[in-house]
């Protein structure tokens, strides 16, 4: 699972993002298993439906062992001249996404100055 990149967005646009949880089972030595979970983004312009973003990236999901879940998905407006993200809306087919979740992920990959990361349950 620490393979996999907690975000993947494009550099510039505006395109349609999903918010997944990843899961791990890690085995104890009794037999009782501990789950570890991992929050993601994926965010694409090429997708026309947010189900489109799942469907692309959900086999190396499978090939890794993998479980996971769409959490919601939303849009994300990227400006990278302006060093601005703008994160909203909501996904007909999955619901909304904790934006505030999606934004402290993108704060961690983007150095840009905190103010110009933001979010709206607002919009489509």
């Amino acid at each position: 699972m620490d393979s996999v990149n907690d975000v993947m967005i494009d550099e510039d646009g505006v395109f349609k993002y999903i918010l997944i949880e990843l899961c791990e089972k890690k085995r104890g030595g009794s037999g009782s298993g501990e789950q570890r979970k991992k929050l993601i983004i994926r965010g694409f312009e090429w997708a026309e439906f947010h189900a489109d973003i799942l469907d692309r990236v959900s086999p190396k999901f499978d090939q890794l062992g993998l479980t996971y879940e769409c959490l919601g998905g939303g849009r994300i407006r990227h400006d990278k001249q302006q060093q601005s993200i703008h994160i909203y809306g909501y996904s007909v087919g999955f619901g909304q996404a904790d934006h505030g979740k999606a934004q402290e992920l993108v704060c961690l990959k983007y150095d840009y100055p905190e103010a110009n990361i933001t979010w709206s349950n607002s919009g489509y």
